[in-house]
């Protein structure tokens, strides 16, 4: 199977660790070994050992099996090895994998296919070493083979999930790191607030974040009219989120130090104030455009570089950029409204600029992209607080 990507990805299987999931699990932490997954909604418990090193998921909607377990230090000596052992344990199973490192820890990656009984069953898999106490993680997902390729971006969404520490959250996950490998870097140029500034994205990062964004929307298209679409809206925000935060961090480096003094001019009290509303204005200024993909959404590397976007790439690209600058954000996603703003845990320049929405324990003070009004301000027809979706970010 193809990944369609820089890489041609051939991928591989089963494993796990020494805690209890609940009975349906969309975000699997394990505290002991520092990797979690944020499962797309509807992964439910199967079957698990009673040692906890092995669990088995099942999809409600469709049909896709994810396995996970893990394989304690000096059992086996490579991820290459703990995916070998993995597969060798299946009926039939037979793979092919490549290795490559990510979050400097080795990984291999491979497509698999087994055949327990009368149904021949394929998918992909992740093996990797884990930065905390050096245990090999394998995770499978796969499907009965007759629908494997109709649930292959619901496959790759699943394992490009993985964290395997804290900074995972904040990176490319394992499947773009794989397929778009750094491809040296790109100079672009930025005008913001009257200045200037150079920086740089890598050469593929655009390619790359669009991919994600195809990948994840594929999912998110799933859960139209379900249940659970306000959480699948969540989840896709929050892997867009994961997938641009490291792509943009030298530029959110240079565009904090090109503009930190006009931030402190702006609001000497509270310059992360100052900052976000001159990142707001300058949003405000972009182009105004629909992306021609299914997904409807620029990737934020396109965003930052001028491509024309809408409002939630561009409140999607703030969060990024505030981010990597230290000030907490949120996205709010409006349903009813068609919009989207951001927020930031910020101080208000006045109370009559002081419109909020809370996400989890924070108040954040909201920012409108696409009208030329300060932070604070939204239009009074889109007021009604239960009419937003909040999205935390890690």
């Amino acid at each position: 199977m193809a990944i369609t990507g820089k890489r041609i990805l051939i991928i591989a299987a089963a494993a796990l660790s020494l805690f209890l999931f609940p009975a349906v699990a969309e975000r699997v932490t394990d505290d002991t070994y520092g990797w979690s997954l944020d499962l797309p909604e509807g992964f439910k418990i199967a079957d698990h050992t009673d040692d906890g090193m092995s669990y088995l998921f099942s999809h409600d909607k469709t049909h896709v099996f994810l396995a996970v377990k893990l394989y304690e230090k000096g059992t086996y000596d490579s991820a290459a090895h703990a995916v070998d052992g993995a597969i060798g344990k299946l009926p039939s199973g037979t793979c092919e994998k490549s290795l490559f490192t990510w979050r400097r820890t080795d990984c291999a990656l491979g497509t698999f296919s087994m055949h327990p009984g009368t149904t021949q069953y394929s998918g992909w898999a992740a093996g990797v070493t884990l930065p905390e106490k050096g245990a090999q993680l394998v995770l499978l997902c796969y499907a009965d083979s007759t629908i494997e390729k109709d649930n292959e971006r619901f496959i790759m969404s699943t394992l490009n999930s993985l964290a395997v520490d804290r900074g995972s959250l904040f990176e490319p996950g394992i499947i773009a790191a794989f397929a778009y490998p750094p491809a040296g870097k790109k100079d672009i140029t930025l005008s913001i607030n009257g200045r200037t500034i150079q920086t740089q994205i890598d050469g593929d990062d655009i390619a790359a974040a669009d991919f994600v964004v195809s990948c994840e929307y594929a999912v998110l298209s799933l859960y139209a009219g379900s249940d659970k679409w306000q959480s699948a809206w969540q989840r896709y925000y929050r892997a867009l989120f994961r997938d641009s935060f490291g792509r943009l961090k030298k530029a959110s480096f240079d565009i904090n130090s090109a503009l930190l003094p006009d931030a402190k001019k702006l609001n000497p009290l509270h310059s992360d104030e100052g900052m976000a509303q001159i990142l707001l204005t300058w949003t405000q200024e972009f182009t105004y455009a629909r992306e021609k993909n299914s997904a409807d959404f620029t990737s934020l590397p396109a965003a930052l570089t001028g491509s024309g976007c809408d409002c939630d790439s561009r409140s999607l690209l703030l969060c990024v950029l505030l981010e990597n600058m230290d000030t907490k954000t949120a996205l709010f996603v409006s349903k009813e409204y068609s919009h989207a703003v951001f927020g930031a845990d910020v101080k208000e320049v006045s109370q009559k600029e002081n419109a909020r929405m809370n996400a989890g324990d924070t108040s954040f003070l909201l920012g409108e992209t696409t009208a030329h009004v300060n932070m604070g301000l939204i239009a009074q027809d889109m007021g009604d607080t239960s009419k937003w979706i909040p999205v935390q970010m890690p």
